[in-house]
């Protein structure tokens, strides 16, 4: 019998390939637009009351017309029967440099620096393969390129990746709070807790396998890693069977966001009514979750390893 990870991850790949089918067309997408989704599509673990959030990558963004977009969204309302949100992060089309310069710098702002790390974390193509995968491995190659010695975790990437992490977790507070239009609070805060948590420990992991490795060597590893999906790396990394109560806690996750009742409960909960049944349930489970991903961390790593010392100072 398959468990919740196992068969959300069917459903999404059944839909990921019929997307990639109907947006195949050269006459709807031109050679110098990529097409990349994030999210639980990313993550295959999607169900069918998730939305899909795609990013427009463009050489030359001018030409991404109204018209363009439409017949994507089109395509995608199709396949997934919801559209993305217009005003999100992903709403705007950008170029490739926009994500692969300025890193750090005053005009990397929120939005490049979650288009870069979830690129890197979660992204998944949807419009020509090749060209996300030469954008990716880019990616890792600026990061890593600033590793002085072999024996040196890949910390330009680290910090951008806890940076990340720390930016996602204040955004969240204001997203729900302070936002012209709130995000429900109930269902973020349980994301935040799983799959968002999740993500930013794979993305540890992985850098802390770049332990005493060449820069050549570092930049394979992350490549083959992050072509992964979030669950797959880290069993890659931690082996299945100490990755077992993590999964069984995020499992638990996944059944309960899948259900519709579920999620529009929890989107209905303001800060005041933490003590419902149905959040408590999920927040107590998630601090589980917590508990069993530091124990595997402790497991995987031993308390020697360079990945203890950067990630406090």
């Amino acid at each position: 019998m398959l468990n919740e990870h196992e068969k959300l991850r069917e459903f999404t790949e059944e839909k990921l390939t019929q997307l990639r089918q109907s947006l195949a067309n050269p006459d709807l997408i031109a050679s110098n637009v990529l097409l990349v989704t994030f999210g639980s599509f990313a993550r295959r673990e999607a169900s069918e009351h998730s939305d899909l959030d795609y990013l427009i990558l463009s050489e030359n963004v001018g030409s991404v017309s109204d018209e363009l977009i439409q017949a994507i969204n089109t395509n995608v309302r199709n396949v997934v029967g919801k559209l993305p949100s217009a005003t999100g992060a992903f709403g705007k089309p950008r170029t490739p440099a926009e994500i692969l310069t300025n890193i750090g710098g005053s005009r990397d702002t929120n939005d490049f620096i979650t288009h870069r790390l979830l690129f890197l974390l979660e992204g998944e193509w949807l419009s020509d393969e090749s060209k996300f995968n030469s954008i990716r491995k880019e990616i890792i190659e600026k990061y890593v390129e600033q590793t002085p010695r072999d024996h040196q975790l890949a910390l330009f990437l680290l910090n951008d990746i806890i940076r990340y992490w720390r930016t996602v977790t204040v955004d969240y507070v204001y997203k729900t709070a302070e936002a012209d239009e709130p995000k429900p609070w109930g269902s973020r805060n349980i994301k935040l807790v799983f799959s968002r948590k999740l993500l930013y420990a794979s993305g540890l992991f992985s850098v802390a396998m770049t332990a005493d490795r060449t820069k050549e060597n570092k930049v394979e590893i992350l490549e083959k890693l992050f072509r992964m999906p979030v669950i797959d790396r880290m069993i890659e990394i931690c082996g299945e069977n100490s990755f077992a109560s993590c999964l069984k806690s995020y499992n638990f996750f996944l059944e309960k966001m899948s259900d519709a009742e579920v999620r529009g409960s929890l989107d209905k909960i303001a800060r005041e009514d933490r003590e419902n049944d149905t959040f408590r349930q999920l927040k107590n489970e998630g601090h589980n979750f917590t508990r069993e991903l530091m124990k595997v961390f402790e497991k995987t790593f031993h308390s020697t390893h360079p990945i203890y010392r950067s990630v406090i100072f």
